[in-house]
């Protein structure tokens, strides 16, 4: 009998380990930010709240950012770029020109992005204001796994045992 338990345990267990790494995201799940109430160093007057959607390999992520500010005329530029291996699905310029106007305050963009690897993906704005400066706000995307992918080069030890990472080189010498 306390053989059958433990055989009855052990498969349950198997199972749900099994279900635990097949899992897929079933539902987009929402990421959130804001940098409203954060520090900021001294730049345009601008603050950003933004959602995106945890999505699977090769489904589209709704980004929707709302930039703000306290700002009642001049125009916000805005420069958006997405990493490499993002694509963008619905068009977005790459460069914006909003003008600001009283009672309004917040500045809507929304589009729609998908990549085709797992990864943790940025969209990048940059803003500027003429005469109140720039600000940079970063975006994520999570596709998959999420997780950031790094170039990894190989790691070499010195004699020593210091760490050192050899990287292609090209000389050029100039004759006076």
């Amino acid at each position: 009998m306390k053989n059958i338990k433990t055989l009855l345990l052990a498969s349950l267990l198997v199972g749900t380990a099994t279900m635990a790494m097949t899992s897929k995201v079933e539902k987009p799940e929402l990421v959130k930010g804001t940098s409203i109430g954060q520090y900021a160093k001294p730049g345009a007057p601008v603050e950003i709240t933004y959602t995106t959607e945890h999505v699977e390999v090769g489904d589209t992520s709704a980004v929707h950012i709302v930039l703000s500010s306290r700002m009642t005329s001049g125009t916000m530029n805005v420069k958006v770029n997405v990493d490499k291996g993002l694509n963008k699905i619905s068009r977005v310029s790459e460069e914006l020109s909003i003008p600001m106007k009283a009672g309004e305050g917040k500045y809507p963009i929304d589009f729609k992005v998908s990549a085709d690897e797992d990864g943790l993906y940025y969209v990048k704005l940059l803003v500027s204001i003429k005469g109140k400066g720039m600000r940079a706000f970063a975006v994520p995307v999570y596709v998959g796994e999420g997780t950031l992918k790094v170039n990894k080069k190989p790691i070499q030890k010195t004699k020593s045992g210091e760490n050192i990472v050899v990287s292609p080189a090209e000389e050029i010498i100039i004759q006076k």
